[in-house]
């Protein structure tokens, strides 16, 4: 009986670590990243890890200054930066299509995002209280933009979008700023 404890406890083990895995800085699962364990700093997520997704709450509250998600990553889901308070700058891979609740909540510092041409959706309070970010040209093929997406950016000074994206509840909240709308 033993015997069959411990080959049904190695079974298990042996199939838990072919679905999830360290490497460096990232622990992944089924090709999403579920936590960074870095300490801060310059960040590039390597394209080696293959990657899909960044997981809920990866990286909140991290150290992290700046930011490169590689290409292949097509969710970024609720939470996985809030709260990183020293984030400045984000590179967003042309394959993201969709920035999750509040995937960027309360990023204090956060200034620049290259924005991707393939991003379809901001869910709600993606970037609330983002203070520090000046000028936003969002992409043309964005579709939605959440309930209070933008609320409390009070740095924000332009605002560039299309007449075709829809909006939330009150994206905008507290943003007073130039608005640009395209085509």
């Amino acid at each position: 009986m033993e015997k069959f404890f411990l080959l049904v406890w190695l079974l298990c083990t042996l199939s838990l670590s072919a679905q999830s895995q360290r490497t460096g800085d990232f622990e992944i699962r089924n090709r999403v990243l579920v936590k960074y364990r870095g300490m801060g700093g310059e960040v590039l997520i390597p394209p080696t890890l293959k990657i899909d997704r960044i997981g809920r709450r990866a990286f909140a509250g991290a150290p992290v200054k700046a930011l490169t998600i590689p290409l292949g990553v097509g969710f970024i889901d609720e939470q996985a930066f809030a709260e990183c308070s020293f984030l400045e700058t984000v590179s967003l891979p042309n394959t993201l299509i969709r920035i999750g609740e509040k995937a960027f909540f309360n990023c204090l510092s956060l200034k620049q995002i290259n924005w991707p041409i393939s991003l379809l959706t901001i869910e709600d309070r993606a970037f609330f209280n983002c203070r520090s970010m000046e000028n936003l040209v969002l992409p043309g093929v964005l579709k939605y933009i959440g309930s209070n997406a933008f609320s409390g950016c009070i740095g924000l000074r332009t605002l560039s979008l299309s007449r075709r994206t829809g909006l939330g509840r009150h994206p905008f909240i507290g943003v007073r700023c130039e608005i640009t709308y395209r085509d």
